[in-house]
């Protein structure tokens, strides 16, 4: 569980200075850009979102003409690395990567030291499906076959996450509450442990990327019963969706996007969501991120913010019930 967060602790983990107060936009006579642009990331090096930003952030630099720095300021479920950004000018030249908790973040944290409307959400990028497996030596095929048992055995099963407030632990609430089981949670630092432990049947049931589960599926150590995605993947063209095997409410996906100040001059947002959406759409990148199980998409602005609204209406009501807090 985290400590709870004060506004001290995350404006000085921001590296926020009471000094340096934040412009509402750039001079009109600054021509953008005029010097390298941050990007800023919520969480440490190495995960799918650094790898994404990373490939990203080169081709980003060629179209703009400036440098593009990767910056990582894990912390906090992402917030230490969102008060920054919050904090900085409002000039185009700090931006941040979000995930899939972005539009929640406020619902599991209420005491933040800013606002979600602080930003503005330039482009959803890609979306990483995820799929709710089983043990195969648990014996069972079908999600039915699933809550039959678990009705079974209630709160004797478990189930695993890669954190509390994390999207694949709120799918995986909401898959409770529609199924009607009654399934422990357990939270953990790393998907690495969350597998293993299901190998071992230490756990029933977990949802997880397909780059993490891939090789278990193939091998029959592992069932995967539902996909968390619009539609079936080719690569596993026998894994329904949820919608297909009855909760279209679930959803856990793994979406990877990004956004800035919302006070930021319109042209610069513009310019800056132009160029992310003409990156990611490169055949090469496309190649590179559907290798690791990520799908891109390259929303406009509109779409990313239709979104993160409906995210925020699904789990405003799973963290009430099930009383999710982040301290």
């Amino acid at each position: 569980m985290l400590k709870r967060l004060t506004r001290r602790k995350l404006l000085a983990g921001a590296g926020f200075a009471a000094a340096s107060i934040p412009r509402s936009g750039a001079r009109a006579a600054d021509p953008w850009p005029s010097k390298p642009i941050r990007v800023v990331m919520p969480f440490g090096a190495g995960g799918s979102m650094d790898v994404l930003s990373r490939l990203l952030a080169p081709i980003v630099s060629e179209q703009l003409g400036q440098s593009v720095v990767v910056e990582n300021r894990a912390g906090a479920t992402g917030t230490v690395a969102m008060a920054y950004v919050a904090s900085a000018p409002a000039d185009g030249y700090t931006l941040m990567f979000t995930g899939s908790s972005y539009p929640i973040i406020s619902l599991l944290m209420p005491n933040l030291p800013f606002t979600m409307d602080a930003f503005t959400p330039l482009s959803r990028l890609t979306i990483g499906p995820t799929i709710l497996c089983v043990p195969s030596q648990l014996g069972i095929k079908t999600i039915a076959e699933f809550v039959a048992a678990a009705k079974a055995r209630p709160g004797k099963w478990s189930y695993g996450s890669s954190g509390i407030g994390t999207s694949v632990h709120l799918g995986g609430e909401l898959f409770k509450m529609d199924a009607g089981v009654d399934l422990a949670h357990v939270p953990y630092r790393a998907t690495p442990a969350i597998v293993a432990d299901l190998l071992e049947q230490r756990l029933q049931m977990s949802v997880l990327g397909v780059t993490d589960v891939r090789q278990y599926i193939l091998s029959g150590q592992v069932r995967g019963l539902a996909l968390s995605h619009t539609e079936r993947m080719p690569e596993f063209p026998d894994i329904p969706t949820f919608r297909e095997v009855g909760y279209p409410n679930v959803r856990a996906s793994n979406d990877f996007g990004i956004a800035m100040r919302s006070d930021t001059p319109a042209p610069i947002k513009a310019r800056i969501e132009e160029a992310y959406r003409a990156a990611v759409r490169r055949p090469e990148v496309v190649q590179r991120l559907t290798d690791i199980g990520l799908i891109v998409v390259a929303t406009s602005s509109a779409e990313f913010s239709r979104v993160l609204a409906e995210d925020t209406a699904r789990y405003v009501e799973v963290i009430r019930k099930a009383n999710i807090k982040l301290e």
